[in-house]
């Protein structure tokens, strides 16, 4: 028994020392989540968006994307699996099975003194995001998430739900959230217009709306620009950054079954895929990989023309299924995302990158 145990060592050893001498480690990590973005959803871009971004990637790989105990994944459960490198059950938000907390990715990129920040165009105390900030057991929980949003050192945060971070009479939110923030040295932006007229240098908070942003349709800013409002600062850090950006209301198109609110999300999304490439290109040493928490509405591609104009979009559902989504993977370590695999290997890997010695 002991030799056996021996092995095992020697093997688990020699795997660290293979992954730490054979894998580029980028300086920075672009994460970017199309929420409800099935494979699905991706063969609707590249058919009928000129120029999409998919076709630049150069690794690409399938996503599994069930939870702990459901075949059929929620956000809480998919965004946990991609942040901690673990699976958990329906609703929950950064903790394992038994309601344990788990590290995430912002966490061990903050203990080695890396920039973090998140872009979202829901609430940013929604399911996705809050997986990357906080750990409760159920993803309604949106005011204890905003508390532990307070108590991080996260360096840019960007989306709606400011009113969990003020006192209002419509809910029962965070009384002086924004004096908080203001002590802790962050700057504060409440509206688009201020924060696109600005050239952030500091760390900041810009919580555009009380609840979500506005659909794309309706706003005359993109994703994109949030973006590029994000990586000035974080790339101020010697030692680089981790960042999420979510494409958030591409799964509330698809749970209407609204061809025209999907198509536009993920439209907004592919802008910001293609303001990471770009900055990944033209600063080097940085990892883009995009995928999604799970697929949503069962959507399938009926109709259309060779140049893919005119497509019709069906649904089966308007709730989410199983189908695998995509994981598309560019810059150093990119050959980890390649094939099919669990989700929660998203976030091994991840972690990996970031530390080749911690072991799952």
């Amino acid at each position: 028994m002991r030799v056996i145990k021996a092995i095992v060592l020697i093997i688990i050893f020699n795997f660290s020392v293979l992954f730490s001498q054979s894998t580029q480690r980028p300086k920075n990590i672009i994460l970017l989540i199309g929420d409800g973005m099935g494979a699905n959803y991706v063969s609707a871009a590249v058919l009928h968006f000129p120029n999409n971004p998919f076709r630049r990637f150069t690794s690409i790989g399938f996503s599994i994307t069930c939870a702990a105990d459901n075949l059929l994944t929620d956000s809480a459960a998919g965004a946990t699996a991609i942040s901690t490198g673990y699976r958990t059950n329906y609703y929950y938000v950064g903790v394992d099975t038994l309601g344990n907390p788990l590290t995430n990715i912002f966490e061990e990129a903050e203990r080695l003194n890396k920039s973090t920040g998140l872009v979202v165009t829901c609430t940013v105390t929604h399911a996705t995001p809050a997986a990357f900030v906080s750990h409760v057991i159920s993803r309604k929980e949106e005011t204890a998430i905003a508390k532990q949003f307070l108590e991080k050192d996260i360096d840019v945060v960007i989306g709606g739900g400011a009113k969990y971070f003020h006192e209002t009479e419509a809910s029962s939110s965070i009384i002086n959230g924004f004096d908080i923030l203001k002590n802790k040295g962050y700057d504060i932006y409440r509206n688009a217009n201020e924060l696109l007229a600005s050239q952030p240098n500091n760390k900041f908070y810009a919580l555009l709306e009380d609840e979500q942003l506005p659909r794309a349709k309706d706003r005359n800013y993109s994703l994109a620009d949030l973006t590029k409002k994000v990586l000035p600062v974080l790339s101020q850090s010697d030692n680089g950054f981790v960042m999420m950006v979510e494409g958030s209301q591409i799964d509330w198109g698809g749970h209407e079954n609204n061809q025209d609110y999907l198509m536009t999300e993920l439209n907004d999304f592919c802008g910001a895929i293609d303001a990471a490439l770009n900055f990944a290109e033209e600063n080097g040493n940085t990892l883009v990989i995009i995928t999604a928490d799970h697929e949503t509405g069962g959507m399938s591609i009926n109709d259309g023309k060779p140049d893919g104009s005119n497509i019709t979009l069906k649904f089966t559902t308007t709730g989410h299924s199983a189908e695998m989504v995509g994981v598309f993977a560019k810059g150093p370590g990119e050959e980890l995302f390649r094939g099919v695999f669990d989700n929660y290997m998203i976030g091994r890997n991840l972690f990996q990158l970031l530390n080749p010695d911690l072991q799952f």
